[in-house]
């Protein structure tokens, strides 16, 4: 029969206590008639040897325990934290699109007020022009006359 170190187990140990540490696994507060039992006074030898198996199999089942509850606490702050970062990612996304969508606008808005101004340099330009031909011609039709 093995020893009962922390982690070393015969078979038989495991089986015995493994129906009623399952279903204190499976609880989250233990039944005060389980706690007696598990907690009864032991009247011999065997049954401290016993015992003090069933101690060492039971604090490994609640170091297990504690270990996987520590960490499922751990997956779902993790959870909320991937949940936070994901509403900000869309957030950002959105907010992208919109200074996409006004950056555009505005830029045809400059292309717009750019072309204007040209299109009015140009008329200018082609005014002057034809203000300057047709003095020219006035002037050379006094000249000539």
């Amino acid at each position: 029969m093995a020893t009962a170190s922390k982690w070393n187990l015969s078979r038989e140990d495991i089986k015995t206590a493994a129906k009623d540490e399952k279903e204190l696994l499976l609880e989250h507060d233990s039944d005060p008639d389980e706690n007696m039992l598990f907690n009864r006074p032991s009247t011999s030898m065997a049954e401290t040897r016993v015992d003090g198996k069933m101690d060492s199999v039971r604090l490994q089942i609640r170091e297990v325990t504690e270990v996987m509850r520590e960490n499922v606490q751990k997956v779902m702050e993790r959870g909320e934290r991937l949940e936070d970062l994901q509403e900000a990612s869309d957030r950002l996304n959105m907010a992208g699109n919109e200074f996409r969508a006004t950056a555009k606008k505005a830029q045809q808005r400059a292309w717009f007020q750019n072309f204007k101004t040209r299109i009015i340099l140009v008329a200018i330009t082609v005014t002057v022009v034809i203000c300057i031909i047709v003095l020219d011609i006035f002037v050379l039709y006094l000249v000539l006359r």
